[in-house]
């Protein structure tokens, strides 16, 4: 992998994004309020954080209950406060924070920039010196990377989750006892999927149905992504890491477009999934309207958090011929937690940091409440921590189903300046969308699939190559190979080793 110098790369390249911190001065003048004064006479220090994610919100949280054992334990030496603000809320407080010079000791990069705007900006403390020298071994492999959470050899944040699994299919058992099917088998093809989802259908005599989804958001493509997992796990998701092109228009995206258009032609989906979000479909599938739910791994606890008595399981979503479909994540995160350079208590925050936000203290109770695994694999693995016994599932398909897939920021971390170009990597300037488009053809206004998702694939290849372009026409060393892997085996984790391979 290369190296470059990040201060003055960064400046230029997420100029797009630093339009977020416009008029915020870099460095923290010497008499800047002190965010973290000592309490008395420099006995109690008080750390403060911010942040947007909901492990913060209220006392029962496990980002609020960690900060009160932490607090406990360090008593009359380091207080942490911990403060949960919504996006919008949290976005507009820390650029006037950083305006006014008076950052919190740790905050998480707001919607719309990444922790390398703030290294390049000058407004984030690295950890190393702050953590002890084995800090990083507790994580996963791979969740540290430089361009993406490292920068310049020095490190900035740590993955706040481990693996995240997208796509799961949950099944509702006592609607499958109903309608006279196994509720302890659930489909595993794409047929027995359909048939089953006609025999609750048929049954259910217009009160129960087959499937569930939020149309209403971006229901549409998540089943469609999902399906396509398992006819081509390359394609899922649209862009196609091997090659580094689109490939919307591919046999995976429209193979999986044709069995939703056939379920919906069997009557086998609950009408109004078409235009109801997320969070309705669930309620749904809970309250035993529906047999069949493909969602993430965050509507586990959702549906256990909203309808108790639901009785469902988890499993693969089901595939073409039965085998077991794959998934890709990366494990190193350009978003996250940070220190800001202006704290005055540095050494104790770096305490907090090791001893309770990235330790046990915080990630034995995030597992436990359900929500997502930790990036540390002994807490995953530790069952006395799983909150209910669908989660042997949910950790076993975590495990079975995901793999690390390669990333372009990793191999060139200038490809950030194309990425600013697009806005990301699925180029939201390009309209119609592809959930537009799906929406557009399942409802009739469109037709022929196949020239709607080729025409929609070439516009987003023209995208990539003209930001390709226009960014290697200014000097940067960047090329369309950058976003291609070859060498990818679809099979294992992409590696350190593959990426050298490269060269």
């Amino acid at each position: 992998m290369r190296k470059y110098k990040w201060k003055s790369i960064l400046a230029l390249a997420l100029g797009t994004v630093m339009l977020l911190l416009a008029g915020c001065s870099k460095n923290a003048p010497e008499n800047a309020p002190n965010n973290a004064a000592a309490a008395g006479d420099g006995g109690e220090k008080v750390i403060s954080v911010w942040g947007l994610s909901d492990f913060l919100k209220g006392d029962e949280s496990p980002g609020q209950r960690m900060i009160a054992e932490f607090n406990e334990k360090y008593k009359g030496k380091i207080r942490v406060e911990g403060r949960y603000m919504p996006a919008a809320e949290y976005n507009t407080a820390i650029q006037a924070a950083i305006t006014s010079n008076d950052m919190p000791d740790i905050f998480q990069t707001p919607s719309g920039s990444d922790i390398r705007t703030f290294v390049a900006n000058g407004q984030a403390m690295p950890f190393d010196g702050l953590v002890s020298d084995t800090w990083k071994d507790n994580f996963v492999p791979g969740s540290f990377a430089e361009g993406v959470n490292v920068i310049d050899g020095k490190t900035y944040s740590w993955p706040l989750t481990g693996p995240q699994l997208n796509y799961i299919l949950y099944y509702n058992k006592d609607v499958l006892s109903q309608a006279g099917l196994d509720p302890e088998k659930p489909p595993a093809t794409w047929d027995e999927l359909t048939a089953m989802a006609k025999t609750v259908t048929d049954k259910g005599k217009g009160d129960v149905f087959g499937f569930v989804f939020g149309g209403g958001e971006s229901g549409v493509t998540n089943f469609v992504n999902a399906f396509a997992a398992g006819v081509a796990p390359e394609e899922s998701g649209g862009f196609n890491y091997k090659s580094g092109k689109y490939a919307y228009d591919g046999k995976a995206t429209l193979d999986s477009f044709n069995l939703l258009q056939k379920l919906k032609q069997d009557g086998s989906i609950l009408p109004s999934s078409y235009t109801m979000k997320g969070a309705e479909a669930a309620t749904l599938f809970g309250q035993n309207k529906a047999a069949f739910l493909i969602d993430s791994r965050a509507r586990m606890w959702l549906v256990k958090r909203d309808t108790p008595d639901a009785k469902f399981g988890l499993a693969a979503v089901p595939t073409p011929g039965g085998s077991k479909p794959t998934y890709y994540y990366v494990p190193a995160n350009p978003t996250g937690y940070m220190i800001s350079a202006s704290t005055k208590n540095a050494k104790e925050v770096g305490t907090f940091l090791e001893n309770g936000f990235t330790g046990p203290m915080f990630y034995e109770k995030y597992l436990n409440s359900g929500v997502a695994l930790t990036p540390i694999e002994s807490i995953n693995n530790n069952a006395s921590l799983y909150p209910y016994p669908e989660f042997d599932t949910f950790i076993q398909l975590h495990k079975d189903l995901l793999k690390v897939r390669p990333d372009y920021a990793v191999r060139n971390p200038l490809t950030a300046q194309v990425i600013v170009e697009l806005g990301s990597i699925d180029q939201p300037k390009i309209k119609p969308g592809f959930n537009d488009i799906l929406q557009s053809l399942l409802s009739g206004a469109q037709t022929d699939p196949q020239a709607q998702l080729k025409a929609y694939t070439d516009k987003l290849n023209k995208g990539l190559g003209d930001a390709v372009d226009k960014v290697k026409a200014s000097g940067v060393n960047v090329g369309l190979n950058d976003f291609a892997f070859p060498n990818w085996d679809l099979a294992k984790d992409y590696t350190a080793d593959d990426y050298k391979a490269l060269k």
